[in-house]
């Protein structure tokens, strides 16, 4: 049997004297090849066409971590604007994710992808967690140490209980911004002790889920295996296309 195609979106960085870089962490091609899909880069779109286009050559989508969404799109002002992404990757992440929720695509939202899952569809994001929650727990690694771990709760009932098999995990913590109003369709998959939300997922889809923590850097962990696993195995049954 064919392994499912899973497109993976780059990050891409901004060169001043030999062009512009794709770039990507190896874990994550890794990762999907590790659980049986077929792992390919993908190319940034500038359109919604461009997206429907590429993400209909697919079976599943991955939306990968990276640098800030310019608060704009949920209607504020960057409060750390040396933090922002590319304009060309934020545009591209964003129409991919509405071009997969259009045509049914399993996605998979990893730190940065789920909040542009959650943007892209209305919601709202904390700027920085230090400054928002400054009394919540540390989820942002500092030079020279390791990333902080927490427990998440997941919610009973939910697509990625199911898929865990449990109601909580440890999970590692890359991260300085974090959802915060919920788009609608969305519902909350998982929480942090302090109440940041650490997982969203969409009912209306065979598998839209993002988790604000890094599988990729943590792949011997059994939620790793089981929530890749999951998506890999949606992707290989994946059948919607328009």
């Amino acid at each position: 049997m064919a392994r499912p195609l899973i497109g993976i979106g780059p990050n891409y960085r901004l060169k001043q004297r030999r062009g512009d870089l794709y770039a990507l962490d190896a874990n994550y091609m890794k990762l999907i090849g590790g659980a049986g899909g077929l792992p390919m880069i993908l190319p940034l779109v500038s359109t919604l066409e461009e997206a429907r286009e590429v993400v209909g050559r697919v079976d599943g989508l991955v939306l990968t971590g990276g640098s800030d969404l310019e608060p704009s799109r949920y209607g504020q002002s960057a409060r750390h604007p040396d933090r922002l992404g590319a304009p060309a990757r934020n545009v591209s992440d964003l129409f991919l994710a509405r071009a997969a929720q259009e045509r049914g695509i399993p996605t998979l939202g990893i730190c940065l992808g789920i909040q542009v899952m959650n943007v892209e569809f209305g919601g709202s994001l904390l700027q920085h967690l230090e400054e928002d929650r400054p009394d919540g727990l540390k989820h942002e690694e500092e030079a020279d140490e390791e990333s902080p771990e927490h427990a998440v709760a997941v919610e009973p009932g939910t697509r990625l209980a199911k898929v865990l098999g449990q109601d909580h995990a440890v999970v590692n913590s890359y991260h300085h911004q974090s959802i915060d109003r919920v788009a609608p369709g969305f519902r909350v998959a998982a929480t942090s002790e302090d109440g940041v939300i650490e997982a969203i997922e969409r009912s209306d889809h065979p598998f839209y889920v993002g988790v604000q923590w890094h599988p990729e850097r943590m792949p011997d962990a059994p939620i790793t295996r089981r929530l890749v696993g999951a998506f890999v195995d949606a992707a290989r049954g994946a059948s919607v296309r328009s």
